[in-house]
């Protein structure tokens, strides 16, 4: 298995403001400026979307990153 394998999204229970959050094909950034917080701005990275699709896990690992995806959104309102 790859070491990208189930990374397609950024890890979202770690965000940090100013800084870039890295998955494998989307990338996620927030800025703020004191108290106020910046629209969210999501980058894809099409050249790894490729990458990924042409992968012969590609269903398995994009099943894995939306239910990653979905418990840090669940935890996220806890």
């Amino acid at each position: 298995m790859k070491a990208c394998f189930g990374k397609i999204y950024p890890d979202l229970s770690r965000i940090e403001f100013n800084k870039e959050i890295k998955g494998k094909v989307f990338n996620l950034r927030i800025g703020s400026q004191g108290m106020m917080h910046q629209f969210p701005q999501l980058e894809p990275d099409l050249a790894e979307w490729e990458d990924c699709q042409r992968c012969e896990s590609y269903r398995s690992c994009f099943d894995l990153s939306n239910a990653k995806l979905a418990i840090q959104q669940a935890v996220a309102r806890i």
